[in-house]
């Protein structure tokens, strides 16, 4: 059985969406425990989780005695903000979620933003791509476990669309435990929404762009 530490920052639905499914009756039951939780936001309750601020100084150190304490077979980025220092990704093996374009502030609803306006600018509309990768040293280019396509629809606003693939998310998080687990997956590259070097210019523009529209909340 797998033995799970998952990392979050916010409000940690995909993890009760994983914890859900660990308990009897649910798709990862026998297969997978969470053993713990961290989070990375300050103010998130300290009962049955530990938080780690990666603004101190000693947050390396801080995350690396949790897992030590636990021993994962993997922790598992649900929603997880920081870049998880090399340190960690040199001792422990890393899962991640997410989907749309990938990279530096490329989280939240700019993930979904990016891809509906860089398709705009193409001209012709393409699946967003929906995942969980393992952790590499630099922002999603770890190699891919379990990979979903899903349209998104005409008229729907990046924030309509962020809520309605959240299930999608879980699920797909979910599956890739349950095939990590039963040792029936096969890794593949992260999927890329680029065709030549003037869309990469183009998806870059976008990226600008989708900073400005949704800056940072600190």
């Amino acid at each position: 059985m797998l033995r799970l530490v998952n990392l979050i920052s916010g409000k940690g639905t995909t993890n009760l969406a994983v914890l859900e499914a660990e308990s009897p009756g649910g798709k990862l039951y026998g297969l997978a425990e969470t053993v713990a939780i961290i989070s990375s936001n300050p103010l998130a309750p300290k009962n049955n989780i530990w938080v780690v601020h990666p603004d101190t100084r000693r947050w390396k150190k801080d995350l690396l005695e949790i897992l030590d304490k636990y021993r994962p077979d993997f922790f598992h980025q649900l929603g997880w903000m920081p870049l998880t220092p090399l340190e960690v990704l040199e001792r422990y093996n890393g899962l991640n979620q997410h989907l749309g374009p990938g990279g530096k502030w490329m989280h939240g609803v700019r993930r979904i933003y990016t891809h509906m306006r860089f398709c705009e600018l193409v001209g012709e509309q393409r699946p967003i791509p929906i995942f969980c990768q393992r952790v590499a040293a630099k922002y999603d280019e770890g190699s891919v476990i379990y990979l979903r396509y899903e349209n998104l629809l005409p008229n729907e606003s990046p924030e309509e669309a962020a809520k309605r693939l959240l299930e999608i998310e879980h699920q797909v998080q979910i599956e890739a435990l349950r095939r990590l687990a039963t040792n029936s997956f096969e890794e593949q590259s992260v999927p890329r929404l680029t065709l030549n070097s003037r869309e990469e210019e183009i998806l870059l523009e976008v990226k600008t762009e989708a900073l400005n529209k949704y800056p940072s909340r600190r």
